[in-house]
Order: C-alpha cells, then structure tokens, then sequence
C-alpha cells in the first residue's frame, strides 16, 4: 500500500478525492487533502507520503515551489499535477524539474485511475530496488543515477571531493583539471511577478538555456579558460571557470572578470533581462571548489544591500567591510527561530542585525529599506513553512505589504522593524505560553498544529500520555489558562482570519474548525467577540 496526499483549494473537488476516488482498488490509501502548498508541507512533515497529487496554480506557495521544496527536504515523494490547459506549460516546466505526471482539469476518473495504475508500477519498482543490498543500490547509482550536473552538483557542495572521482569525470565527459578554479553564479531576473510569469509560459526554461549557449561561446573567446556551466536553482546558472596553462592568481582573477563583463554586456543587449553576477575567491584545487561556491553564494547576497543587475566580486571586500556588507542570511532564520521560541533574545538580536544592515548600507536609506524589506519577507515566508499556524491567528502581510521605501529615515524604518519582531513574539508569547514547560509546550504545539480537529482534554491527554486531571491541573497553574478555553481562543482566533477574508460562509468556517453543529460554533463566536460571524464577516467586507 502506498500513501497519498492531495492538495487542492478547491473543496468540492477536494471532497470528491475524499469521497469518491476508490483508492483502495489500485494499491492506495489517501492520507489527507491539504489546501495549499503551505499546508501540505506542514502535512508532509507529520505523515509518511508517497505520492503528492497537487494543483500547480495555487496562493501563498505554487506546485513549482511544492517540489522545489519537497526536494529540499530530501524527500524522494512523487509529484503529480492538477493543471487546466491554459496551466499546461507551466506543468510541463514542472515536469522538467522532476515532477512524476499530471492530470488535466476537470479530473476525468479514467484518467486519473490510468495514471493511479502507472504510478503504483513506479512507486513498487522503486520500492522493490530499495529492498536490494547495499551493494547493490551503490552500483545502480553508479551506473544509472550518475549524471554529470550531478557530479558537479556534488562538487561545489562538498558533497565529493575532485581527487577521489578518478575515472568519473572522464567517463562523463568534464572538463575539470587539477588547477586553481573560480565560481560564478549568474542570476537571471529577479523573481518577480515577471519572472513567474516566464516560468509559467515556460520562457525562463528556453532563456536559461539560450543564455548558457551565450556563456560557452564567450568562452571560446577566451583561449586560456576552461568553462563548465550547471543549472543551479531556478533562474541561476552555476560557472566553473579554470585557466589551461599556469598563469598568476591575480592574472586569472583579471581575465575572468572581463569574461563575466564580456557575459553580463552580452546578456543585457540581447535579452533585456536583469543579470546579477556574484563572482567567489580563487581556490588552487578543485578539491576546495565548494569554498569558491560559497564565495560566489555570499557575493551574489550582497544585492540586498548593493542592489542587483551588476557584478558583484567577494574579493573586492576585505574581511571586515564583507561581514559589515553582507545581507545577514545567517541570522534572519536564527532570529525567526528565536521568535518561535518566544525569546526575549530576539529582540537584541533584531536591534544588532539591523545596525549591520545599516552600516552595510553606509545610509543609503533605499539600500537600507531593501534590505530591511527582504529580511521581514524572509522570516515571515520561514515562519509560514515552519510553523504554519502563525498566518491561522496573525496576519503576518499586515507587515510584508508595507512599502518601506517611503519612509523618510533611518530610525522609522528601524522602529518598523523592532515593532514587526515584537508584535510577532508578542503573538507567541500569547498561544505559546510557559515554554518552559516541556509538556506544557508540546500540548500548546499540538493544538496549534491541529486547529482543524477536535481537540478534548481525553485526546490531549492520550497524546502525552498523562491523566486528565493532572494535565488539567497543571496547564491552568502553567498558563493562567482553563485548557479548553486555550483551544477556542485559538479556534477563534483563526475563524476571525477566514470571516476577514470573506471567502467563506459561517457552516463553512465552523467544518473547518472542527464543530459539527454551524450554530455551536456561531454561539461561541458571538460570546468570544460580542459579535455574529455574520456581522464580524460585514464589518470588514464594509
């Protein structure tokens, strides 16, 4: 038996994959339906799944963005897409990237049981070469799974080291020599609502492709270099530069900054799209490749602070103006952690990072408000894959649809920043109290990683394994807080989103709450706020 999961925003149809699909028949169980890409990774980290079937064309996170991420997360999940026609190309991008099939919609139930039949062939072949030796499985990869974007893949991620490749590199045909090596990262666009649209029509594909043709014949030019390109992630292309005859360090940096102007000039005239160019250190062998990769990765982050469409070379910068200059990656997902965990430490660390942001920028306010910008829309998106619950209970876009460029100084903009980090860790500190209480911290977690269910002091208690009464007891002493009271203020606080959003009717919000009855849930709804769902829903339509 295999297991699956559907994600899909539109309910009637979700329903008929629960009701009416007859998995059973063709080796499937469905787990769960899971609403958008945002949910399903919350899904996917809390079940075992062995084929997604996903609407490509969703809000928040797209079926792209799906699998990049369950690839991200090493999972080895079958991708399967729900797309119209007027979708298909932006499907058929998916397919590139290593999505399994699809289904057009509306979703006929021969299609989709041929396609059920053909998976479970996939998914029991797959399964059936897992059970061989280890052996075995290493001589397969060996011999089939071995490509050469692999084998350069793993290379500037350390994954492998030049010298222990011996005969590989040979046998798939790369060009790579025992000499010092540089890495550049080229990025096309600038991921926009433009560049989505590219994706979708499939032109990014095409460009990517035309502009790696660019690369290779620019480096024909240059009869001294050796030029190995890679597909990175989506819109980046990866470039592995090395000189033939033994040359100067400083001479080889030289020649290869005018090959990537020779590249960005070229990109710019032809194809009138933004290039960014981040360029990493020289490293003498290709067995210190990664340390360039990284260079070039840090480089290319600078665009937060120096803005984009330009070259942008990690040697130009000593040691300390690079780690004052440098958008801090690092610490945004340390910061977005610290707020999860409803540490004051947060807020320290969020007056540090943004004196760094602003010492980078030199004053520059744009610079400054770019940079600021990117690192709200940053730990708002890795709270919202983390902990999924937070956009349930607090509007996070209250803060990352502000345009913070319109501010007129310095400290506005950094008086900004610390209220979006204190109201955020004000909102935890609220759902998540006394976390210092282990028990305590996983009851709370799991309410809120289960607003949709009906939660009683029987199941809370079956799940940590204690009696009733003596968690009753011990989360009120802990929390100030009656337990089921805890579970409708946040039942309630997410019914107060859905109503704001206006998509949904009252017997709507009160299924996905969990309540059986539309009107128990209306009357706690009127005692929780002193208003109907219906008045609270026309307040904000007004």
């Amino acid at each position: 038996m295999f297991y699956v999961m559907v994600v899909e925003d539109d309910r009637i149809l979700g329903e008929w994959f629960k009701s009416q699909v007859r998995w059973g028949d063709y080796g499937f169980e469905l787990v769960c339906v899971a609403s958008d890409g945002i949910d399903a990774l919350q899904k996917l980290n809390q079940h075992h799944i062995d084929l997604i079937i996903s609407e490509i064309n969703m809000p928040k996170m797209d079926g792209i963005e799906l699998l990049n991420t369950v690839k991200e997360y090493g999972k080895d999940t079958m991708v399967v897409y729900l797309t119209k026609d007027e979708d298909f190309p932006y499907a058929k991008h998916g397919l590139l990237l290593g999505a399994y099939d699809y289904l057009i919609k509306p979703v006929n139930s021969e299609d989709l049981y041929n396609l059920l039949k053909k998976t479970y062939e996939s998914l029991k072949k797959r399964y059936l070469e897992k059970q061989k030796t280890q052996k075995l499985r290493e001589k397969l990869e060996m011999n089939f799974s071995i490509s050469r974007e692999k084998i350069l893949y793993d290379l500037l991620r350390g994954k492998e080291v030049f010298s222990k490749l011996n005969g590989i590199i040979s046998e798939y045909n790369i060009n790579i020599l025992d000499k010092m090596v540089l890495v550049g990262l080229i990025e096309v666009g600038n991921f926009d609502a433009i560049s989505k649209e590219w994706i979708k029509s499939g032109k990014l594909g095409e460009l990517i492709k035309k502009i790696r043709e660019v690369i290779h014949n620019i480096a024909k030019g240059y009869e001294n270099l050796i030029c190995n390109t890679i597909d990175m992630d989506i819109g980046i292309i990866g470039v592995i530069l090395q000189p033939i005859n033994e040359i100067k360090n400083k001479k080889f940096e030289d020649l290869s900054n005018d090959f990537y102007e020779a590249i960005s000039e070229e990109i710019k005239r032809n194809y009138n799209v933004r290039v960014t160019i981040g360029i990493g250190n020289v490293v003498s062998s290709p067995d210190d490749i990664s340390l360039s990769y990284m260079g070039a990765k840090s480089a290319l982050r600078h665009k937060y602070i120096l803005g984009g469409n330009k070259i942008i070379n990690i040697s130009q910068f000593s040691e300390n103006s690079s780690k004052s200059l440098l958008y801090p990656v690092e610490r945004e997902k340390l910061l977005a952690e610290y707020i999860m965990a409803g540490d004051d430490k947060a807020l320290k660390l969020a007056e540090n990072t943004f004196d760094d942001i602003a010492a980078g920028g030199h004053d520059n306010l744009k610079r400054i408000a770019f940079a600021t910008s990117q690192l709200i829309f940053n730990i708002s998106h890795f709270i919202d894959i983390h902990y999924g619950f937070i956009n349930k209970i607090y509007d996070l876009s209250e803060f990352t649809n502000n345009n913070i460029s319109d501010f007129n100084s310095k400290e506005e903009i950094r008086d900004y920043f610390i209220k979006f980090v204190t109201s955020v860790l004000d909102v935890v500190k609220e759902y998540k109290p006394a976390q210092s209480n282990p028990l305590i911290k996983k009851a709370c977690e799991y309410v809120l990683g289960n607003i949709e269910e009906d939660v009683t002091l029987l199941s809370i208690a079956e799940y940590l394994n204690i009696s009733k009464n003596y968690f009753c007891s011990l989360f009120k002493q802990e929390t100030g807080y009656n337990f089921l009271e805890y579970v409708t203020k946040i039942k309630m606080e997410w019914a107060k989103m859905l109503l704001k959003e206006g998509n949904y009717k009252t017997y709507e919000v009160s299924e996905m709450l969990g309540y059986r009855e539309a009107s128990y849930f209306s009357r706690l709804f009127r005692k929780y706020t002193n208003q109907s769902p219906a008045e609270y829903r026309k307040k904000f339509q007004n």
